[in-house]
């Protein structure tokens, strides 16, 4: 119980936040002059109004898992088996060039190490009541850490020269085998000075459907990089690949007892044996490489399967391009667009031809296969760049779990919404979802990514903070 909704508030921003990929603590200290704004404003009480607006940038809570699922061995395995490498070889003819690059374990560990001690210069200066970041620290960090990752800085140099000669503008995109630094804020900060110089280029007023499209045009065109140097840059910057390495580093935990049903894991070595004409053993020994070993000394060795990944950047790839699909079974059981809050004014016409592309292209014998790699349950992302041409971007782990069910990932479908539901494991017929409207602009600022609204609909603060 507490007397006062400053207590309260104390209590709760003391508690950390856990992801449920990551499993790792989120440090809040840099909240501390904002939220004590903000108990200050409320000491006096507020007045609370109901809505029925869902914030769908937002984890769903409802989906929400224990901090160790009971099966979390086989998660972590499933999870890091969906990778790049699981699947590359059998689509390449299907999807973006590719290049991969080792990395190390204790590479792996440096950039841990570089975000922790980064969290901890930004909780200090604000501890200090800085109302700044602390630049100079951050950047003597960075060039400790970037001359510590020579050797990968090298090994990336070549792997990114290789794919920027296969585009038409010397680009390419670097991420993990697992996921991308797409969210790094330095990426973000290069979209939002190209997004303004675009808004202020306009010859009328842009309306809000428009304005996001253009920062999501900016978004994608910023994580386009030429060597290696910008290469780690992002991958450095990035919160998830700190979560997907820190996780990969610590390994699962050890399983209670032998598997008798067999996991995620196990089915996908299954399918990848029967649909491929290969041995199950050499597809489990596939499967393998992500295990932690518990030998008899009571050590635990980690098999490491993390790579980085460049792949050619294509410009043609664009917010309007992109569709999402969900694999359950095998089959393709529905498809959206990828950035479901905007509305593509040119494509709902096209629907159909967009269907009819996509799903020859899934249908191929290279594409079902790598989905029953990933054991027949998928997400798999698509770029339409034209009339009969289809690109395969990427398939992503899909448990119906955990993993992809949040609604963030399923787009316009919602795993926790029965109608959806059936629909997504093909009990009910096939759905194609677009946009045929933009949304109204309230519903559009709570639907998309919260960083992105400071830059399209700034507060006051945030307006003060940029003049």
């Amino acid at each position: 119980r507490f007397s006062d909704p400053q207590t309260l508030l104390l209590v709760l921003w003391s508690q950390p936040y856990r992801n449920p990929r990551n499993r790792g603590v989120t440090c809040f200290c840099s909240l501390h002059k904002p939220i004590m704004a903000f108990l200050a404003g409320i000491k006096g009480g507020v007045d609370l109004k109901a809505t029925d607006v869902n914030d769908r940038s937002a984890a769903n809570l409802e989906n929400a898992t224990p901090d160790v699922l009971d099966n979390e061995h086989e998660r972590w395995e499933y999870f890091f088996n969906s990778g790049c490498r699981t699947w590359f070889d059998l689509i390449k003819d299907h999807t973006f060039t590719s290049t991969f690059c080792t990395l190390d374990p204790s590479e792996a560990r440096v950039i841990v190490e570089h975000w922790e001690a980064r969290r901890r210069l930004i909780a200090a200066a604000s501890s200090r009541g800085e109302e700044s970041e602390p630049s100079a620290e951050l950047d003597a960090l960075l060039t400790r850490t970037l001359e510590s990752l020579g050797p990968l800085k090298q090994r990336l140099d070549a792997a990114v020269a290789e794919e920027t000669a296969k585009s038409s503008e010397g680009k390419a995109f670097v991420k993990l085998s697992t996921r991308s630094p797409k969210d790094s804020k330095k990426a973000l900060a290069r979209a939002k000075a190209s997004y303004h110089s675009r808004l202020a280029a306009l010859d009328h007023e842009a309306d809000d459907n428009e304005r996001w499209v253009m920062l999501s045009e900016e978004v994608t065109k910023s994580s386009a990089i030429a060597n290696g140097d910008e290469a780690l840059e992002l991958l450095l910057d990035s919160d998830r690949v700190y979560e997907d390495l820190e996780y990969a580093l610590r390994g699962p935990p050890a399983p209670s007892e032998p598997s008798t049903t067999g996991g995620a894991a196990e089915g996908a070595t299954d399918a990848a044996a029967s649909s491929s004409g290969g041995s199950a053993v050499a597809c489990q020994g596939a499967v393998a490489q992500g295990a932690v070993a518990h030998p008899p000394g009571g050590e635990v060795t980690l098999s490491w399967n993390m790579e980085l990944v460049a792949r050619a950047w294509d410009p043609r790839l664009t917010p309007e391009s992109e569709y999402r699909g969900i694999a359950w079974n095998g089959e393709l059981s529905c498809l959206c667009q990828y950035f479901h809050p905007l509305y593509f004014p040119g494509m709902r016409d096209r629907s159909e031809e967009v269907q009819r592309d996509i799903m020859a292209v899934y249908n191929s014998p290279e594409v079902k296969n790598a989905v029953a790699r990933l054991g027949g349950h998928c997400i798999i992302d698509f770029a339409w760049l034209g009339p009969g041409e289809v690109i395969v971007i990427e398939l992503n782990p899909f448990d119906g779990v955990c993993l992809g069910t949040f609604p963030a990932s399923t787009g316009l479908f919602l795993w926790d919404e029965p109608a959806d539901k059936l629909v997504m494991m093909g009990e009910a017929p096939f759905e194609f979802r677009m946009r045929d409207a933009p949304l109204e602009a309230a519903s559009l600022r709570v639907q998309c990514n919260q960083d992105w609204r400071a830059i399209v609909h700034p507060s006051p603060t945030q307006q003060d903070q940029a003049a």
